[in-house]
């Protein structure tokens, strides 16, 4: 319970308890008149859960008498985007009411491992909140920037992501993660700059699309690449932001939406930025084995976020993550760029100036994946190592070659956790039956699949391709995995090479570092692998101590002199 207050109520309430203090003065008690204004100016300025019971009561009207429409603008589907071309190049825009939407898609750094200590999780493939503040003015014209990632920690079925989430445990580890930013024009408020420019019909796509290219190209400089989406990129994102369920599908509840699929529900929360620690948002990753995603807001009204997980309703979230209770369909469809601002649902933020700037100068979204963890670093054993082998975008997704020179249980545990974070593998090998135990231990063909014994499945559904001691070929797959034994002479182009130098341990040969990893493997990992030979185990979870990464550090202390 905290104060706040609605303020076209609060006034109204301050308006019309005066009026009955006045009214009732000549009649009844004295202190009747009081009693009642004190009672309003409770029910508009007391919050629980964030809501005044001003707002509760508004909130529970129109949930209960507005089931059919909600529902209908969940079936229906988006309107589809224009393509816009600029001198800077073409943009897909959508028109959602007065508002137009353009998408840019932020590429993750796969170079850039991640460090997990106790309680903390270190990465520097982010994006700064505060390098964005500056590009929301674009000339006279105002835009709002949506941060909008999705992902999930561990692939949601299969025998072996429950084991591997045994290593996860409860740290916020994203196995597979893609980044957006959602820019927004508000033509009605930058209706003026926009009749200067033209015709309202042609110039707000224009300003919209030029916008974009000007924030990708900003954010290039700082060593971010991003693209601007076409119309059918802008159209499989939605579809990936809702991946888990479909929206026609969706039976709408008080504190979440239902789908068919038991166990299934969708619920979104609002950020309380007052509770914000110094984790910053990186805890709602870490209470979900579902899809997660989360949309942080930047506008001249200040920050916003939501947070939407797919998955049973009524697990334990994070503090600052509050209910909206009743207002799931509209907070589902802003979480989509369909609806209304995220502001709209906007939690508390810092009081005063001084905690906002000092919040957004401080919080970094990460991008892309942590990807899977590889093991424990040799030269801090309390510490972990996790690295992304591909790419999960699916417009434009970065290409990588990775060299795997080592020992088949090996080889086949690492391939293993890329499955287990979503990579979906084929394999071209020369020794078929060493990897059907692993394949039939599986049981997925989707997933994990020999292509000598799959060969009518779609190759282009592979993310991953490996090459068991066999000649790479030419593969729609995003990244290719060359298998070779251990001590031998390395490919000369390769992103990464993955060196194993003992029984328990590999060299991580990463463009700026290398990093000796001591291979880590829970119980019952084992019996996915031909005939293992001494497999390092070690109980699971993983608990790690160490002292916390320093945050602005550009080094781990982990390089290994070759």
């Amino acid at each position: 319970m905290r104060l706040g207050f609605d303020r076209g109520p609060l006034a109204a309430v301050v308006l019309v308890g005066s009026l009955i203090s006045a009214g009732t003065s000549a009649r009844l008690p004295w202190w009747v008149g009081p009693l009642v204004s004190a009672a309003l100016i409770v029910a508009v300025t007391v919050e629980v859960n964030g809501r005044t019971a001003w707002r509760w009561t508004l909130d529970w009207t129109r949930y209960r008498s507005g089931h059919a429409a909600r529902a209908g603008a969940r079936a229906e589907a988006l309107p589809e985007a224009a393509e816009i071309r600029v001198p800077a190049g073409e943009c897909g825009v959508r028109a959602i009411g007065s508002t137009l939407v353009a998408m840019i898609q932020l590429t993750p750094n796969l170079d850039l491992p991640t460090v997990i200590a106790d309680n903390v999780i270190y990465t520097e493939d982010t994006v700064s909140v505060a390098a964005l503040l500056p590009l929301l003015d674009h000339y006279g014209i105002a835009v709002d920037i949506d941060i909008v990632t999705t992902g999930q920690r561990t692939r949601p079925s299969g025998n072996y992501s429950m084991l591997y989430d045994q290593i996860v445990g409860r740290h916020a580890i994203v196995g597979s993660r893609v980044t957006w930013l959602v820019v927004r024009l508000d033509q009605e408020r930058n209706l003026a700059a926009l009749a200067r420019r033209g015709p309202c019909a042609v110039s707000a796509p224009a300003a919209l699309a030029t916008a974009a290219h000007r924030i990708a190209g900003r954010l290039r400089e700082r060593g971010i690449l991003a693209y601007p989406l076409p119309p059918a990129a802008m159209r499989d994102a939605v579809r990936l932001l809702h991946e888990g369920v479909e929206l026609a599908d969706l039976a709408e509840k008080w504190e979440c939406l239902e789908s068919s699929a038991p166990g299934r529900c969708v619920t979104t929360y609002a950020v309380d930025w007052s509770l914000i620690g110094d984790n910053g948002l990186a805890d709602c990753w870490a209470s979900s084995r579902g899809h997660t995603t989360l949309v942080v807001s930047l506008s001249r009204r200040g920050p916003s976020a939501l947070v939407r997980y797919v998955g049973p309703a009524g697990q334990p979230r994070p503090r600052y993550l509050r209910p909206l209770n009743g207002r799931q369909s509209a907070a589902l469809l802003t979480s989509l760029s369909a609806g209304e601002p995220v502001s709209v649902f906007a939690g508390h933020r810092p009081r005063g100036r001084a905690g906002t700037d000092r919040l957004l100068a401080d919080l970094l979204i990460p991008i892309g994946p942590n990807g899977q963890i590889l093991g424990s670093l040799a030269s801090q054993p309390r510490h972990a190592l996790a690295l992304p082998l591909f790419d999960p975008a699916r417009y434009n997704p970065r290409r990588r070659t990775v060299e795997v020179c080592a020992k088949l249980p090996v080889a086949q545990q690492i391939l293993l956790r890329a499955m287990a974070v979503g990579a979906e593998v084929e394999i071209h090998t020369i020794r078929p039956n060493s990897w059907r135990t692993l394949v039939a231990a599986v049981g997925d063909t989707r997933s994990l699949r020999l292509v000598s014994d799959h060969p009518s499945i779609d190759p282009s559904v592979a993310t991953v391709a490996v090459f068991d001691h066999v000649s790479p070929q030419v593969s729609t797959a995003q990244t290719t995995v060359i298998i070779s034994d251990p001590g031998g002479p390395h490919s000369g182009s390769v992103d990464l090479v993955i060196d194993q130098v003992s029984a328990t341990a590999v060299d991580i040969n990463m463009p700026m570092r290398t990093v000796r990893v001591d291979l880590i493997e829970p119980r019952g990992e084992s019996r996915y692998f031909d005939a293992p030979a001494d497999p390092p185990v070690v109980p699971a979870p993983i608990n790690v101590y160490a002292t916390t990464p320093h945050r602005n550090g550009r080094s781990f202390n982990t390089q290994v002199e070759r």
